[in-house]
């Protein structure tokens, strides 16, 4: 299992490209409309959008993937947000750019993209709808994809519409429950659980 991380240009969210057979690719928070350049330039389809939260700066790119055929996947809870205040387009004054959800996760539930098993965490906190998703390769390595719930030594924010400091302890301590694995997030530099809970303040807090 190949992982590609793309980070913006400007303002925008970190994007990251999964695959295995170096064909076919999942991409977690198309940030920006030019993620699917870079998925062509590698020969890459996507067939799968997997979207940690709808804020503005992680789904720039989501129509261009979805024109193309990729499916639109996030949580029950956030798909209800998506066009909505808690988007925070608006906030922002950024353009919105529509797109259309296809299947969703419950928390905890399991499915299997393009051979690669990826669970949806619930993770409530930066908006109410959050989750993280957690994959998890041939060789039995685990991968979580935290958006802006967990960053290096940092959360997302909870100030935003439906966000929730209590929210998003919990959160943290779900998270702070699991083994330890590699962490990338939706913002800066990838991680560890380990990392984390011995020097993010915010999860030593939680």
């Amino acid at each position: 299992m190949q992982i590609i991380t793309i980070s913006p240009r400007g303002f925008g969210a970190n994007t990251y490209i999964i695959t295995m057979d170096n064909q076919t690719a999942i991409v977690i928070d198309p940030a920006q409309p030019r993620i699917a350049d870079e998925l062509e330039k590698r020969g890459l389809a996507a067939t799968h959008v997997l979207l940690t939260h709808c804020h503005f700066d992680h789904v720039f790119g989501v129509p261009a993937l979805q024109e193309q055929g990729a499916k639109v996947l996030c949580s029950e809870q956030e798909k209800g947000l998506i066009g909505t205040d808690a988007d925070v387009f608006d906030l922002f004054g950024a353009p919105r750019t529509p797109y259309s959800v296809d299947e969703t996760f419950a928390d905890d539930e399991e499915k299997i993209l393009n051979g690669i098993p990826v669970k949806a965490l619930l993770t409530p906190g930066h908006t109410s709808g959050s989750c993280c998703y957690l994959f998890t390769a041939k060789d039995g390595g685990r991968h979580l994809f935290t958006g802006d719930t967990l960053f290096l030594d940092s959360i997302g924010r909870t100030d935003f519409p439906t966000g929730s400091i209590a929210q998003m302890r919990a959160s943290l301590r779900r998270l702070a429950a699991m083994e330890d694995m590699p962490v990338y997030p939706g913002h800066n530099e990838a991680t560890t659980i380990a990392n984390e809970r011995k020097y993010n303040p915010f999860m030593l807090d939680a």
